[in-house]
């Protein structure tokens, strides 16, 4: 049980869920998830470890959810989620839309925010950023990754529009969200202090 408000940043690969979270803390605070990864990305949110460390973790149960991504693997740990939760802030994890699921099954109170709006033509060119040279590869990679993205619109809570250019405003929509669920949390606490305590109209 997490006693933080939980929400899942997901979205296909290439949609712009670190840029907009980048955004996000510009202008409230929150804790962000952070992965365990057998290789450097240079990405916020991502810590190194050897394959040998991250093997023994996953033979010992303490990941919530791992899997490969490209040629390393990636893990969160139910640490992770304890230092989160006592940080005393809403938590942002950041997924892939096809781990989504996984996160949501295991703590089904977390909020589900889809961050959508880039399209195909854009995940090409992220794929080919990534070191994708074959443009067959290219191609199916992406629209793959926008089927999926398309097939989450309906197990989702929110959906916010990230288009080109405007990661501030898909951040300023998730700030609203956010500030939504922590005013009803701060209303909840209040009311089991004074159960005589009426709802704010």
């Amino acid at each position: 049980m997490i006693k933080n408000k939980l929400f899942i940043i997901t979205g296909a690969e290439g949609a712009g869920k670190t840029l907009v979270i980048t955004e996000l803390e510009k202008i409230i605070p929150f804790y962000w998830i952070n992965y365990f990864s057998t290789r450097a990305t240079g990405e916020k949110g991502f810590q190194k470890t050897d394959w040998q460390s991250f093997q023994k973790m996953a033979e010992s149960d303490q990941f919530v959810l791992s899997f490969k991504k490209r040629d390393y693997l990636v893990g969160v740990t139910y640490d992770e989620i304890k230092k989160a939760d006592l940080s005393g802030k809403p938590i942002i994890w950041e997924v892939d839309a096809k781990w989504a699921e996984d996160i949501k099954n295991e703590y089904p109170n977390a909020i589900v925010i889809l961050v959508n709006g880039i399209e195909v033509e854009d995940l090409y060119r992220h794929f080919e950023s990534q070191g994708h040279a074959i443009p067959a590869a290219i191609a199916i990679q992406a629209q793959r990754s926008d089927k999926i993205n398309k097939s989450w619109h309906q197990g989702v809570n929110y959906i916010v529009e990230n288009k080109k250019g405007e990661s501030a405003k898909a951040a300023q929509s998730l700030k609203e969200i956010i500030e939504k669920y922590a005013s009803n949390q701060q209303f909840l606490d209040q009311q089991k202090r004074d159960p005589n305590l009426s709802r704010p109209i």
